[in-house]
C-alpha cells in the first residue's frame, strides 16, 4: 500500500514539473488524501504547481487546495476519487448553503463504518482558491449524514 501512495505522489510531482493539469493534480491528491486518512498512508504537506496537500493528524485529517483550474472539472476529479474508494461514500442529508463560495457540499461515508466526512467546496468565477476539498475522521457518525437538519449555515 505504501508504495501505491508513493506512486500517486510521484505522479502528482511528475505532473507539476512536465505540465500544468490540475485536474490531474487535484484526483491524485485527492486519491492520497483518502490514503491517508483512512488507510494511514504516510502523505505530508507538499505543493504542486496548482495543487497543495495539507495533512494533520490530529485531528485525522488532510485538505486538497487547488488554485488553477475549472472548478467544474475539479470537483468532478475529486468526487471520481471518492467513488473509487469501497466507503461508499454519498452527500449527507444536510445540505450546506454555499456562502461566499460557488458550492459546498459534504459527504459520508456509509453507516456502520467509521466516522469519514469529506467536505468539497468550490469558488465563485475570478476567486481563489478555486477548490478545497477536506477529509477528516471524526469520533462519531455526524448526525447531519442522515437526519436533514436544514440547511446549514457557513
Amino acid at each position: 500500500m505504501r508504495l501505491a501512495i508513493l506512486a500517486v505522489l510521484s505522479a502528482l510531482a511528475a505532473a507539476s514539473a512536465a505540465h500544468a493539469d490540475p485536474v490531474y493534480e487535484a484526483h491524485s491528491a485527492m486519491g492520497a488524501c483518502l490514503a491517508a486518512v483512512i488507510d494511514k498512508a504516510p502523505v505530508v504537506d507538499m505543493k504542486g504547481q496548482d495543487v497543495a496537500i495539507h495533512r494533520e493528524t490530529n485531528p485525522n485529517l488532510c485538505a486538497v487546495t487547488a488554485t488553477a483550474g475549472d472548478p467544474a472539472e475539479l470537483r468532478k476529479a475529486v468526487l471520481d476519487a471518492l467513488a473509487a474508494r469501497p466507503e461508499r461514500f454519498a452527500p449527507a442529508k444536510t445540505a450546506w448553503a454555499p456562502g461566499a463560495l460557488a458550492s459546498r457540499e459534504a459527504l459520508c461515508n456509509a453507516p456502520g463504518r467509521r466516522a469519514l466526512n469529506v467536505v468539497v467546496e468550490t469558488a465563485k468565477p475570478g476567486a481563489s482558491p478555486v477548490l478545497t476539498a477536506t477529509v477528516v475522521e471524526g469520533r462519531s457518525r455526524d448526525q447531519r449524514c442522515d437526519l436533514d437538519m436544514g440547511r446549514q449555515q457557513p
